[in-house]
């Protein structure tokens, strides 16, 4: 099978409001502080979509998201279609593959952390809500939130029945099934439900003319089944089952034209400007030979989340198992080394597996007459994996295999309350107290291995502890039931780690040595209104984030890409989500973010010799685009009584911005253009949908791969995408 992985069990098809839209701007339940609240009453940065509300905006997985967000981007590189990198409010992580990397936003299934962003770019199923909150969670979400938190909350069974089924038919012989049925056991006591998806793409997008074929091919089969214990009138327990299968033909960089400054390329090439030039073979083009681009996940795993309501306040415990096998390999030339296409250049192949149990213990009340709502907790994660990781570049005799074994114990305690002193007034404050613990074997083999001189044996063994408190503070101010304002100061903290894409180089300045955590200080200010008879929505937050020892990965001396700690910076901006109903057939949205960076500090020795590149007044943080933002429209017509027309059409546009902390790969601005077109019974019954992405078919980068001499590739996003959907509800 070829696939392309997406963790969810059942897909979202796209359509548009199957009623004559929405009197008043949809209202959302959240439960971005761990208790459900309507959205406007929340005093975060907290962007929410409904199920049908995703729908309209074609977020079919999670790398799907960074589009509807202001100042969060997501996309998949290097290690194949399960994979994502995550950008947020300056913060990132361009290593998603690696069993030690870990991201800046953490992701969430139900309220269970997902530390594998190696194969998190998920299939979403049954979804009640998708919920991101922006900036750092210094308190309730602690576990690398130190720019955000993605919290996916799927359907839960009850007494409502539900059967459902889609089948979608797209360009590039792509099929997609998707089935989900749920509903009382026994009425008022315990219910189930089961859901399973087929997605499959058996002609590709990209050209290879080396083969003479087409790449971009993946299937996907997953499944989830769930059980709701609900027959008590103070207990209550959901436990989850889920498998995932999936193969996909990998990351197939496009190789672009020799380089032009003979100063920066070993090995005689022709030089390089990285940010100029053209593909060697047409835009999607990718060389790479048959075999050395492809990855597989297998995944299971299960949950249960039960309450107890003990009269005065509720104990809840959330606990999560997953197991992980992940398989990948890549081209790191794209089959264009030194600028010849059809050349191979070095050739990536990884094997890893990883076992994650993690359990949170919360109870939460309230108290002073309903004054003072307080949540007290405890959270605890275990890790552990081995990988394997390998590269061979034949024509300079390069090859090494790192064999790395690794483990990760997280600890955490927290508490945070809102005390409401007045009508209209509150006063949030919280605190949390991390501390991660990390090891890490790496053994090395093969003649591109370099140690530090004079060590003994093929092993480096670290071992790593970093602990921080952080802590919340913010003033509310309810204006009315329709305004609410809030200003806030919070913490963020991030632990340090240990390096990977070092390529054999087990020396300090690479794989034998750590990074240091990185940390951050955020004021936000905000306001959440609904105006016009609450059929315009306006939310809006203004920050200013002032990271100390930020991460990012960076090119090194030896050819490398590690994660370094590149200094201290400042990042500030304005992020706006404005959805307008003016008719009942109408909803019109805009989504918008703006962000800038500013370097207070560079650290000289992060990696040895400095950052290179621009100079300090002019560094830009990787992928942070100054401009990002998502506008649109969907419009309902009834034809008959029983009948409905719908359609829809949405611009997303990035800002040009640099793909790694040197800037020395620049990725262009671009706009793309989605929409959609359908027919549906009016009660929701049947209809039938054709969506597009892209559909004005530009030819976009979205990031690009620099080594002098080794490499200069772009990760390309898609041509034109369509898709024929008939679902039915019974």
């Amino acid at each position: 099978m070829r696939i392309r992985c997406r963790l969810g069990i059942a897909a979202i098809t796209l359509t548009a409001t199957t009623s004559v839209g929405f009197a008043q701007v949809e209202e959302i339940v959240v439960t971005a502080q761990r208790r459900e609240q309507a959205l406007q009453n929340v005093p975060l940065a907290v962007s929410a979509f409904g199920a049908q509300q995703a729908e309209r905006l074609q977020i079919n997985v999670v790398k799907d998201i960074g589009d509807n967000v202001p100042n969060l981007q997501t996309y998949t590189v290097t290690a194949g279609g399960q994979s994502m990198q995550v950008h947020a409010r300056g913060a990132s992580v361009q290593n998603p593959g690696f069993n030690i990397s870990e991201s800046p936003v953490g992701i969430y299934v139900d309220d269970i952390y997902q530390g594998r962003l190696a194969s998190a770019n998920l299939d979403l199923l049954d979804v009640e809500r998708i919920e991101v909150l922006r900036g750092p969670q210094a308190t309730l979400y602690g576990r690398n939130t130190i720019a955000g938190a993605i919290n996916i909350v799927t359907r839960t069974p009850g007494d409502d029945p539900w059967a459902e089924a889609s089948v979608g038919i797209g360009n590039y012989q792509t099929v997609k099934v998707g089935g989900s049925v749920g509903g009382p056991i026994e009425e008022g006591m315990l219910a189930g439900s089961v859901s399973v998806l087929y997605h499959d793409r058996s002609g590709g997008w990209q050209p290879n003319p080396a083969r003479n074929t087409d790449v971009g091919q993946y299937t996907d089969l997953a499944a989830r089944a769930r059980l709701h214990w609900y027959g008590t009138e103070n207990f209550n327990a959901v436990l989850t089952a889920w498998a995932v299968d999936v193969e996909n033909d990998g990351y197939n960089g496009v190789p672009y034209a020799p380089f032009n400054d003979p100063s920066t390329a070993p090995f005689g090439a022709p030089g390089d400007a990285a940010s100029a030039g053209s593909p060697l073979g047409g835009f999607y083009a990718n060389w790479s030979p048959e075999g050395s681009n492809f990855g597989a996940t297998d995944q299971a795993g299960f949950s249960l989340d039960w309450s107890l309501n003990l009269g005065p306040a509720t104990l809840r415990s959330i606990t999560g198992y997953a197991n992980v096998k992940d398989r990948f390999g890549f081209d790191l030339a794209g089959g264009g080394f030194l600028g010849i296409p059809g050349n191979p250049g070095l050739l990536i192949k990884s094997d890893g597996s990883i076992d994650t149990w993690t359990q949170e213990v919360q109870l939460l009340g309230s108290a002073l007459d309903d004054q003072l709502d307080w949540i007290i907790g405890g959270f605890y994660m275990n890790e552990d994996g081995s990988q394997d990781f390998g590269g061979t570049l034949d024509a300079f005799g390069i090859s090494f295999l790192e064999q790395i074994e690794s483990t990760t114990d997280s600890y955490a305690v927290f508490a945070e309350g809102t005390w409401s002193f007045t009508d209209q007034w509150s006063l949030t404050g919280g605190v949390r107290w991390t501390r991660d613990r990390k090891t890490l074997d790496n053994t090395c083999s093969g003649p591109s291995c370099t140690f530090e001189p004079g060590f003994v044996g093929s092993t480096v063994s670290l071992k790593r502890t970093y602990s921080e408190v952080t802590g919340r503070l913010g003033l509310n101010y309810q204006v009315n039931e329709d305004l609410l304002t809030y200003f806030s100061w919070s913490q963020g903290f991030q632990a340090g780690g240990f390096r990977s894409l070092c390529f054999g180089n087990l020396t300090e300045e690479c794989a034998g040595d750590s990074f240091d955590p990185q940390t951050v200080d955020s004021f936000e200010l905000g306001i959440k209104a609904d105006l016009l008879e609450r059929t315009l929505r306006l939310n809006a937050a203004a920050f200013y984030a002032m990271y100390d020892d930020i991460q990012s990965i960076v090119l090194s001396s030896t050819g490398g890409f590690p994660i370094n700690n590149i200094g201290k910076v400042d990042v500030y901006g304005i992020e706006l989500e404005v959805f307008w109903s003016p008719i009942e057939a109408i909803n019109v949205f805009a989504i918008m973010g703006w962000q800038e960076s500013s370097f207070g500090r560079v650290n000289p020795n992060s990696p040895p010799g400095g950052l290179g590149g621009a100079t300090e007044p002019t560094r830009e943080l990787a992928s942070n685009p100054k401009f990002s933002g998502r506008v649109g429209f969907d419009y309902t017509i009834p034809l008959t009584s029983d009948l409905n027309l719908f359609y829809g059409l949405d611009l997303v546009h990035s800002q040009n911005y640099f793909s790694e902390a040197r800037n020395l790969v620049e990725v262009p601005s671009y706009s793309r253009v989605n929409g959609f077109i359908g027919m549906a019974q009016a009660d929701g019954r049947w209809q039938l949908a054709l969506t597009g992405r892209n559909i004005f078919d530009r030819n976009d980068n979205v990031s690009g791969i620099y080594a002098p001499g080794f490499t200069n590739v772009r990760t390309v996003l898609p041509p034109a995408e369509y898709m024929l959907t008939l679902r039915v509800s019974l």
